[in-house]
């Protein structure tokens, strides 16, 4: 391998991005840099790595993860084929005092080439880890982080370069601005926002949709693309050749709607250079693209009528506490995760959709303009939580909060111009978002007047037709370079109290940190499951064991199903019944909670309790039905306790054999007696409010099933790990990957109607898909299902994935859902998964009946656990 540097520029062929810039200062000394890279011509990567060296220490060298899926990065770049695997991860380990860093690439003729460089200082506080303060540690990562960033904070003019080169421009009359109907739906939104700006203002305007721009406009006609990277990839470069294409593009300028360093933001980069121009809502996409040479202007996004709903109630009427929109990351994950709690008390509604394809009006789990704007009318509070580490202002969507009166509370963030925090919307750190938000819902007049301050200033002093006439007077400035971008607005000082409330929160964290630490020293903290090895990491020997370890087992469930059956049929009782008094006078409930238990006796105990609280909020108590599949340790003694003790209608059903949770879901629903079941299983917690709002959104629509977010925790319920069931019920997301789980609340009579749940996938070795198999029949039934935006229950998550066993039958798998659900499938656009596995091997599957075993582990979200 040759190691020398190449002398050319890599920038010269190479396009990357780092997902957030790397901080001058780290404190705790561990850094994980996420990006991604591409050769613009397609050439092969065959490595990266980071070279590290500083004052005190010798030269390291770091090898970057590679081959990370990236969707954004392949929709903006669909011509290169290595665009959907480009993404790395740099998990930098610093040593104390200034390290030196140099990223380098290994290119397709084996030599290194430094793609970028960076020289930052590292304060890595080891010694309270090395003591065993590690929470500790943390904390005060996070505390002097803020410190730093508020010491650096100023209100800098964004920088614009010496020459850039001037619009050509004359006076406008009309303006034609171009997307494509395969666009987001907020970015066609954004076109007809500024159309209508530019038509307040006097201009003919129209958006017209999948349709070329003019090569030769006429005279005082202005063509605007909207968001070049989808006008491009999903429209014209399917029309015209890539080469026509940029002909077209010589005459237009681009809209551009995307933040600077991601893959979406490069792609317009190679359209910008052909344009008249480039322009951006926001000054941080200006300063970017100006940054890299482009002539660039700001379009900013302004008020009309059409972004507020024309009946908001009242602030003290408004039904719901607090709104979050926005795409599902791990950044947003893992902060709605560790709060799950606050939301879980409060009336939310916390709107999440995937990354990886364009949503469109055929698109459930994205709301309509419509529909949101009736929500955020609704709505107290519009959270904002930034899609990374990078404080870019998200103009349209809070534009749209600050149009129907919300008061937004949002972290830390950049590019907000006029707006002043304090006053038109809240502006804290990501750690004072809660408490900023328990202290506006306690105080609802103070609430009420930062949402009104917001939308006046936005409907009087930031209006589209003014923003539009700024950004034609500035084009038309014939020959003069534009100018300097706006400054951001100082910020008001937050009220006494709210800030009294920030520094409580602090020291509450800093005390939770040291008692945690404490515990752990005395052997009394949390004991978590150690990860075990996944079969996509496994070697080769360990898959084999894996393999004949999940063989026997499913071989052992083939025998004792079959026991059970030939048992049934001669007559004998193969399960037995227990119930309390208060079962035996309940005739007919309204709902029944089904309990799924196997060997989890330490766990039945506080998933009875969070059912009783939950119960509280309901007219009639519900009965619960437990189904213990024969185990091992002495989980039916407890739930016999819990029958014996509880004042709640109890049934235990008692099975002879250990047949799996399909067939104990199964039973359950048989001794089940209520219209409405809530399946769980006993090792799974439900919040108190989680019944009574499942069984209203069932019982007072036509769902055949409804569900809610679920937190994800791990070890005890206060240590959260993320969500699950976090999009609505849509069966264009469902057959690409599984995502809701079991924890639901179901009309009885439809899943009976349905055949229950699949035995046949426990016997073919699938353990955990019995619930995917249950949703895709409903999808495929065309069922209406209910979905409740809210974390309304909590996941136990255990390290066994039923991912593990997946990898090693992946043949069948698909093949299995294929022949099933075949026609499902094709009722959608083709996506990079199927049905949990990776569409590049789904042909393979057609050849031969299974793949070896090390094959690459599709890299889809999914936590579900093993329970058997």
């Amino acid at each position: 391998m040759n190691s020398r540097a190449a002398a050319a520029d890599p920038a010269n062929d190479y396009v990357f991005r780092f997902d957030a810039p790397l901080e001058p200062v780290i404190f705790g000394g561990a850094a994980n840099l996420h990006g991604w890279l591409l050769h613009r011509d397609g050439n092969p990567i065959n490595g990266l790595r980071a070279v590290m060296q500083g004052p005190f220490f010798r030269k390291e060298i770091l090898a970057a993860r590679r081959k990370r899926k990236r969707p954004d990065v392949s929709a903006a770049f669909p011509h290169l084929a290595d665009a959907e695997a480009s993404g790395f991860l740099f998990e930098l380990r610093l040593r104390f005092g200034r390290n030196q860093i140099k990223f380098q690439v290994l290119d397709h003729e084996r030599t290194w080439r430094t793609f970028s460089s960076a020289s930052v200082v590292a304060v890595p506080l080891t010694l309270l880890t090395r003591t065993g303060f590690s929470n500790v540690q943390r904390f005060l990562i996070l505390y002097l982080r803020q410190l730093f960033a508020a010491a650096r904070s100023g209100h800098e003019t964004f920088p614009s370069p010496d020459q850039v080169v001037a619009f050509s421009a004359a006076t406008t009359s009309r303006v034609d601005l171009f997307a494509t109907s395969k666009s987001n739906l907020f970015i066609v939104e954004i076109g007809e926002l500024v159309a209508a700006g530019f038509r307040e203002l006097g201009c003919e305007s129209t958006l017209h949709l999948d349709v070329m721009p003019d090569e030769n406009p006429p005279e005082g006609t202005m063509q605007i693309v909207v968001t070049p990277h989808e006008y491009y990839n999903l429209f014209l470069t399917e029309k015209v050749s890539r080469q026509r294409a940029r002909q077209l593009t010589q005459n237009v300028h681009l809209l551009c709607t995307e933040q600077p360093e991601t893959g979406w933001f490069a792609s317009n980069l190679q359209w910008g250079v052909h344009s008249l121009g480039v322009v951006d809502i926001n000054p941080l996409g200006v300063a970017a693209y100006r940054a890299r040479g482009l002539p660039a202007h700001q379009l900013q996004l302004g008020y009309h009528s059409i972004l507020a709903h024309p009946n908001a109630p009242p602030h003290p009427e408004r039904r719901l506490d607090l709104t979050f929109l926005g795409s599902m990351t791990s950044r947003r994950e893992e902060f709605f995760a560790e709060h799950a709690n606050f939301f879980a008390r409060h009336q939310c509604h916390l709107r999440f959709v995937p990354l990886g394809f364009a949503k469109t009006k055929a698109t459930r789990s994205y709301l309509s303009t419509e529909h949101r704007n009736e929500l955020l009318s609704d709505s107290r509070i519009l959270l904002n939580l930034h899609y990374s580490e990078l404080k870019y202002f998200e103009w349209h969507r809070m534009l749209v909060g600050l149009a129907n009166g919300c008061c937004i509370i949002s972290e830390t963030c950049k590019g907000y111009g006029t707006l002043v925090p304090g006053r038109h919307f809240i502006m804290v750190e990501p750690e004072s978002l809660i408490p900023a938000c328990e202290y506006y819902l306690a105080h609802p007049e103070e609430c009420e007047n930062v949402g009104h301050a917001g939308r006046e200033f936005i409907e009087t002093e930031l209006r589209q037709a003014q923003t539009c006439r700024a950004f034609l007077q500035e084009i038309e400035n014939k020959g003069q370079a534009p100018g300097l971008l706006p400054l951001d607005a100082p910020a008001v000082p937050l009220t006494q109290e709210l800030r009294q409330a920030i520094a409580a929160q602090t020291r509450r964290l800093l005390v939770q940190a040291l008692n945690q630490d404490l515990r752990n020293l005395l052997g009394k903290g949390t004991k978590t499951e150690k990860p075990r090895p996944s079969s996509a990491t496994s070697t080769a020997s360990e898959q084999q064991q894996q393999r004949a370890a999940v063989v026997r087992q499913r071989a052992a469930y083939r025998t004792r199903l079959a026991q059970q059956e030939e048992e049934r049929a001669r007559g004998k009782q193969v399960v037995h019944l227990h119930e309390n008094r208060a079962s035996t006078k309940c005739e007919s409930p309204k709902l029944s909670v089904l309990i799924t238990l196997y060997n989890y006796a330490h766990h039945i105990d506080e998933c009875i309790d969070s059912i009783a609280r939950a119960a509280e909020q309901l007219a009639e108590a519900p009965e619960i039905v437990i189904v213990n599949d024969a185990s091992s340790d002495n989980s039916l003694t407890r739930a016999l306790h819990r029958l014996r003790e509880s004042e709640l209608p109890i049934r235990v059903v008692n099975k002879q054999f250990n047949t799996g949770l399909a067939d104990a879901r199964n039973t359950a629903l048989r001794f089940s007696r209520a219209p409405y079941v809530f399946m769980m299983d006993a090792d799974n917690l439900i919040y108190p409010g989680g019944l009574r709002q499942l069984l209203d959104v069932i019982g007072s629509g036509d769902y055949a099933a409804a569900y809610s977010l679920l937190c994800r925790f791990r070890g005890t319920p206060t240590n959260r790990v993320g969500l699950l069931s976090y999009f609505d019920f849509d069966p264009q997301i469902l057959v690409q990957y599984p995502y809701i789980d079991a924890m639901a609340m179901f009309r009885r009579q439809t899943l009976l109607e349905l055949g229950g749940y699949d035995n046949e996938l426990s016997q073919i070795g699938w353990f955990g898909w019995e619930d995917y198999d249950m949703w895709l029949k409903y999808a495929q039934a065309d069922l209406p299902v209910g979905f409740i935006p809210n974390t309304l229950c909590l996941y136990r998550h255990h390290e066994t994935s039923m991912i593990n066993t997946t990898n090693l039958f992946e043949s069948d798998l698909v093949h299995h859902f294929m022949n099933r659900y075949g026609d499902l499938l094709d009722r959608f656009e083709t996506r990079a998964t199927v049905f949990g596995v990776d569409r590049k091997k789904t042909g393979a599957f057609r050849e031969a009946k299974q793949l070896p075993i090390d094959d690459e582990l599709p890299r889809w979200k999914q936590a579900s656990s093993v329970r058997r």
